[in-house]
């Protein structure tokens, strides 16, 4: 259902069942065929690996993004998911089960994930894989491509041409237009598994599952000129420009519904501006939690203040505290995006501020992240402001960052205006 959801907000409901590439129920014909596959390999007793999509679909044993791709400016789907079982499986199974006659088994097995292992063949399972603040750039769920970075760059074009394109024409005839909002929210939220793949280079490091005497124990740190390419791509995607819901398509979000209350339709729908009016400030700052909770995981931040400590090349947590604040404080083009620009800061500020008061940060970390909250707001304090807008939401932002009762309880009572609707069609729980 939500794969169906994400189609035919892509591609438009009137290409359901007419057989073609680009018609939903073939793609989603497509997307069971792969989960049926890989059922059976956990049947066979293959875990997942969730760094098959870093190696062109080596495996089905991880969780699969449809693969889009852009054909005359318009979202395509000819390419969503793979055929087949991958390289990983076809060692995975041969591992397990192919046994040579009158050789010891276990010298075999231990012959083929040596040569595995010099294949590059690469394996990353749930552990090192389901948290946003996990360290291990090879392991991620519903991403896709070997680069993280670069997908990441080509998924944000390919959400800005779905969004352009959004509209009735993403539901079946007689549908009611109140369901485009559940159908947006997939499409909005397009890039949301893609920027927790970037996020984990940051402070990132690869490892492998090693034993001694193996010669391959020891993890690496991702390079600094990798990191801060990933840093320039998350923050691209939280400017006015990429959070701003175009505004012809607002009027068509607003359309009204009757009935009863449903849960399932509640918590896969952002909160609207009072009866079925949508808000796109509520959903500029919804998109930007997805980045700013994948950028200030506290374990994170403690790992690129250690990183930074031992080589000023890799990014510290300072450089992202500075690069989020000197967006807030960036002027963009018009009113409209201005306004944008200054939901988004309050997020940025409550981020920060939660980040810091969680001990998972760590007192180096937290304390550069608590006293760049206190200048920035002892900045806005001296400033002269040209737009009202500005100038009020600044001060009075920086009048609560200054009262650390009143900021601790804005972060304590904070959720409401940002919460996050769930995504993963299958996996796990979504907090």
């Amino acid at each position: 259902r939500q794969d169906i959801l994400i189609y035919e907000g892509l591609v438009g409901a009137a290409n359901t069942g007419t057989g073609g590439p680009n018609d939903p129920a073939v793609v989603a014909l497509a997307r069971i065929r792969q989960l049926a596959a890989h059922e059976v390999g956990h049947a066979l007793g293959l875990l997942h690996n969730f760094a098959g999509s870093t190696q062109a679909r080596a495996s089905v044993m991880d969780y699969p993004a449809p693969r889009i791709g852009l054909v005359g400016g318009a979202p395509d789907l000819s390419d969503a998911y793979g055929v087949g079982l991958g390289e990983w499986d076809r060692y995975a199974v041969d591992w397990l089960y192919g046994d040579p006659t009158g050789v010891d088994p276990d010298l075999a097995a231990r012959a083929k994930a040596t040569e595995a292992e010099r294949r590059g063949l690469r394996f990353v399972s749930d552990e090192n894989a389901r948290s946003v603040s996990s360290a291990q750039p090879w392991g991620s769920l519903w991403d896709d491509g070997t680069d993280p970075t670069a997908e990441l760059d080509r998924m944000m074009k390919v959400r800005a041409a779905a969004v352009a394109r959004f509209g009735v024409a993403a539901l079946a005839p007689g549908q009611p237009v109140a369901d485009l909002r559940r159908k947006f929210v997939p499409i909005w939220l397009l890039h949301r598994y893609q920027v927790e793949a970037a996020s984990k280079l940051l402070g990132g490091m690869y490892s492998t599952y090693s034993v001694a005497g193996g010669g391959n124990g020891a993890a690496r740190r991702v390079s600094g000129d990798i990191q801060n390419s990933a840093l320039d791509a998350l923050l691209a995607t939280l400017t006015p420009t990429a959070l701003d819901v175009p505004h012809d398509l607002v009027p068509q979000l607003s359309a009204g519904w009757s009935g009863e209350s449903d849960r399932q339709t509640d918590i896969e729908v952002m909160r609207t501006a009072g009866g079925t009016v949508f808000d796109p400030l509520v959903a500029a700052q919804v998109a930007a939690q997805i980045t700013l909770d994948a950028l200030l995981a506290p374990e994170r931040l403690a790992r690129m203040t250690d990183q930074h400590r031992e080589d000023t090349s890799k990014p510290g947590s300072e450089a992202i505290v500075a690069r989020l604040l000197a967006l807030v404080d960036a002027p963009a083009t018009g009113a409209r995006l201005n306004a944008v620009r200054r939901a988004v800061g309050t997020r940025v500020v409550l981020s920060m501020a939660k980040a810091a008061s969680d001990a998972a940060t760590g007192p180096v970390a937290a304390s550069r992240l608590e006293q760049a909250l206190y200048d920035w707001a002892q900045a806005q304090m001296a400033r002269r402001f040209a737009d009202p807008g500005d100038r009020a939401w600044s001060l009075a932002t920086a009048r609560m960052v200054l009262d650390r009762e009143a900021l601790a309880a804005a972060v304590k009572d904070d959720g409401a205006e940002r919460k996050i609707p769930p995504g993963m069609p299958i996996g796990t729980d979504e907090n």
